[in-house]
């Protein structure tokens, strides 16, 4: 049989690529794999555009969401997740509750690992799952740390769905939210998504200063009074500085 050379490259590109402790350019990656500088290019964009691969602000490249969705036994080497496993541990035992970490892929959050803390809130996630961003602490998180036109991109300007009773449908009334979020450094969710659950939420940054997931706090909304939400605010703060620090983010606080 022949072999597909195309294929052959692409697999390759994205062995070389997810390997890598750092992002690797056009250049590198031609020059490694001993490909066309022309065909690197075409095949790398074509991974990028299906998010596959992720351009990065410095024009290197690196595994993108699809990556995690397609391959979740690589994600024990993704620096995202090797460095927020003991984050999470810790925000767990911490506050007592469940806790999240997700990326946002095309509108949605993407659930990248979760930790049950000793509380009695069971809230089972299975990685790679979908959620959406304007009703969850998660999603708001990031959508907070975008600019306004990127936000209205993802999110559009009109009429968003409602999961409950108290999810937040007008686009002006999630501006507001999301506002609330950047002042205070953390987003809420107040039974938004599930009637008997509230969240906070904190975005983390990578190197270069862009909001590549997310830190939630989840529990059970009667527990949730202002200043439960308050100090549940600044622990979820903290972690979330805390490993974008790790992922050499220089930032001096989440939202400038």
């Amino acid at each position: 049989m022949k072999e597909n050379t195309a294929s052959i490259r692409t697999i390759q590109i994205l062995h070389l690529v997810a390997g890598s402790q750092r992002g690797l350019t056009i250049t590198e990656i031609s020059q490694a794999l001993k490909i066309p500088k022309s065909t690197t290019y075409q095949i790398l964009h074509t991974l990028a555009g299906i998010k596959v691969l992720e351009v990065n602000r410095d024009k290197t490249f690196r595994p993108g969401i699809r990556f995690f969705e397609i391959a979740l036994p690589t994600l024990d080497r993704m620096d995202l997740r090797r460095e927020g496993q003991s984050i999470l541990e810790s925000l767990g035992a911490r506050s007592g509750e469940t806790v999240f970490m997700a990326a946002h892929d095309v509108g949605e959050i993407v659930y990248l690992d979760q930790v049950e803390g000793p509380s009695m809130l069971r809230l089972s996630v299975s990685r790679g799952s979908r959620g959406p961003m304007h009703c969850t602490a998660l999603g708001k998180a990031i959508l907070a740390a975008l600019a306004e036109d990127e936000v209205r991109r993802i999110i559009g300007n009109g009429e968003l769905p409602a999961e409950t009773e108290f999810t937040i449908t007008d686009y002006d009334r999630l501006t507001a939210d999301l506002k609330a979020a950047r002042e205070r450094g953390f987003a809420v969710d107040q039974r938004e998504l599930l009637p008997d659950i509230s969240c906070v939420a904190a975005p983390v940054y990578d190197s270069s200063g862009a909001p590549v997931a997310a830190l939630s706090i989840a529990s059970h909304a009667s527990k949730m009074t202002p200043e439960r939400v308050s100090v549940l605010g600044e622990y979820v703060k903290e972690a979330a500085l805390n490993l974008s620090r790790r992922l050499g983010f220089q930032g001096p606080r989440l939202f400038s």
